[in-house]
């Protein structure tokens, strides 16, 4: 799927019209820029029909949105008695790309387009931060490609994450029961959503406070315990994590008794594997995945390679599908 009206400008172009431009003109031109990249995503997000690629093109909306916001506040502090400037030079971002969202390939090509797109900015903004005669428009321009550079990896990550799913035949719709292994925090809760979209319950133990794990999820009804050895409410210490399986399994039991598909959320098996050791956690794990087999369910995990031995990585590895 290719877009005919993707523009031949160059960041050499864009560079060259921006360079000799004032730290105003430089934000009035960043303050347009990420406008009209928020109306962009956010009209991708009315079109996409996947529930991890909708959310992520509303997270890159909402950030755009934010970044607008914050530049137009140092704007007026900078220059409280005016208002930004449109300035003559090319857009940053490459033209609006709408694909109809009908295929796997549909969602591949977007994301690739949208990286590109990205990718685009941040040379470009990092090309005129070498070439800036001023210092003020230099240290703007390196702000503005770090904004960028945010956005690409956000969306790399689904577009790696479409790829792999897609060459290992595995859809969040007809995932086999069992269990699975992330080694990718956001890449693991872009397939969760896709999972609980499809009609998955989910429990899930985290490491990073609840209401930062749920804030990808907009609002869905997801069981959430925080693993800390702060007391805090809906909480548990990471020694306590043995006890919780039972809970787990009741959960997946009782998920099934009601003709649904349970799936147990283990986020960061390193830390877990620190605290109660690698026999432990693995113990934790196997029974989990022993305990979704009868009931349909799953267990999904995420883990860092080099947090563990290259013995403890195979074993993981031999009990647990890596995913991504």
């Amino acid at each position: 799927m290719e877009n005919e009206n993707i523009p031949t400008i160059s960041m050499h172009e864009i560079v060259e019209a921006l360079r000799n431009k004032s730290p105003k003109e430089l934000l009035s031109y960043a303050i347009f820029n990420e406008e009209e990249e928020a109306k962009y995503y956010a009209k991708l997000a009315e079109k996409a029909k996947r529930a991890s690629v909708k959310a992520l093109f509303i997270k890159m909306s909402e950030d755009s949105k934010d970044h607008h916001d914050w530049l137009y506040g140092l704007f007026k502090k900078m220059y409280p008695d005016e208002e930004p400037v449109k300035v003559e030079a090319p857009p940053v971002e490459v033209a609006p790309f709408y694909p109809e969202f009908e295929s796997v390939e549909d969602y591949i090509s977007a994301l690739k387009y949208c990286m590109e797109s990205e990718l685009f900015a941040k040379k470009t903004y990092e090309l005129l931060a070498k070439v800036a005669e001023d210092e003020d428009t230099r240290a703007f321009a390196l702000n503005l490609a770090t904004m960028e550079e945010e956005h690409y990896t956000s969306i790399r990550k689904m577009y790696e994450l479409t790829l792999s799913l897609e060459e290992k035949e595995i859809t969040p719709e007809k995932l086999e029961p069992g269990g699975y292994l992330f080694t990718d925090e956001l890449k693991a809760k872009y397939f969760l959503i896709d999972l609980i979209h499809s009609g998955v319950r989910l429990s899930a133990a985290v490491r990073e406070k609840p209401e930062k794990f749920l804030e990808i999820f907009d609002g869905e009804g997801i069981k959430v315990i925080w693993v800390t050895k702060t007391e805090v409410d809906d909480s548990i210490r990471p020694d306590e994590m043995p006890i919780l399986k039972k809970k787990f399994c009741k959960f997946l039991r009782e998920t099934s008794e009601s003709d649904k598909k349970g799936a147990v959320f283990l986020q960061n098996l390193g830390y877990f594997a620190l605290e109660l050791g690698f026999r432990s956690m693995v113990d934790v794990v196997l029974y989990l995945k022993d305990c979704a087999l009868p009931y349909d369910g799953y267990i999904l995990t995420t883990a860092v390679k080099d947090a563990f031995s290259p013995r403890e990585w195979a074993l993981l590895t031999s009990e647990l599908r890596q995913v991504s």
